[in-house]
């Protein structure tokens, strides 16, 4: 009887071992496999138009490149992608963001952004899974 005692106990010692030493190395790869995927791209510029007023009334217009947003997108707010530390590895986080958009100010479906979204950051424009602010992603393109 001791001797199946012994034998069980060592199969079961060397199956959590191997078991520790498959997660230890695959632990990564499961984690990211389990995150939304999403695809990320540059806030879009576009020329809006500008008409200034003068002192004395004269109207001058002129145009001027602003960072823009579909007109789609501003009902629901807008996903943008950070990367920080976490645990050692730089990981890719969303947050929602409901930017302050321009009167009147539009181009082609696009309205001027005045506060909220900079030219540099990366906006969500496909997901696998649905995301909420903080969500941790994996941005594939």
């Amino acid at each position: 009887m001791k001797i199946i005692a012994k034998k069980t106990t060592l199969i079961f010692t060397v199956l959590f071992f191997a078991i520790m030493l498959f997660l230890t190395f695959f632990a990564e790869s499961i984690h990211i496999s389990s995150l939304p995927q999403v695809e990320a791209e540059r806030a879009e510029t576009r020329r809006f138009s500008i008409n200034s007023v003068s002192t004395d009334g004269e109207i001058t217009q002129y145009s001027s490149e602003k960072t823009a947003v579909s007109e789609k997108m501003l009902g629901e707010g807008i996903f943008v992608v950070y990367t920080t530390e976490k645990n050692g590895t730089k990981r890719s986080f969303v947050r929602l963001v409901f930017p302050e958009v321009g009167e009147g100010r539009s181009d082609d479906g696009y309205r001027e952004v005045i506060s909220g979204i900079n030219y540099g950051d990366r906006i969500i424009k496909s997901t696998t899974k649905e995301l909420y602010d903080g969500c941790e992603v994996n941005v594939i393109k």
